[in-house]
């Protein structure tokens, strides 16, 4: 998953190229790793990709996007 540096919010919107005419899903696997669907096309999202194409929903900013991973809970 990644995570916003301005803000902290891991939502986000992507931006395409306006010529392009297909249609785009984002989902998560298993792993909570960001997938794209872009037509017949699947992918999974890196942060190059992020910084690229993404946008922040919660503060806008682009090209801001880190790694980030939730860290598991203890049972103890």
């Amino acid at each position: 998953m990644f995570k916003c540096k301005e803000c902290g919010s891991t939502e986000f919107n992507l931006v395409v190229q306006p010529d392009f005419t297909g249609q785009v899903e984002v989902d998560h696997n298993e792993f909570n790793e960001v997938v794209i669907t872009a037509n017949e096309q699947i992918f999974i999202a890196d942060l190059m990709f992020m910084n690229q194409f993404a946008v922040c929903r919660q503060c806008e900013a682009i090209k801001s996007w880190e790694y980030f991973f939730h860290k598991p809970v203890s049972l103890m």
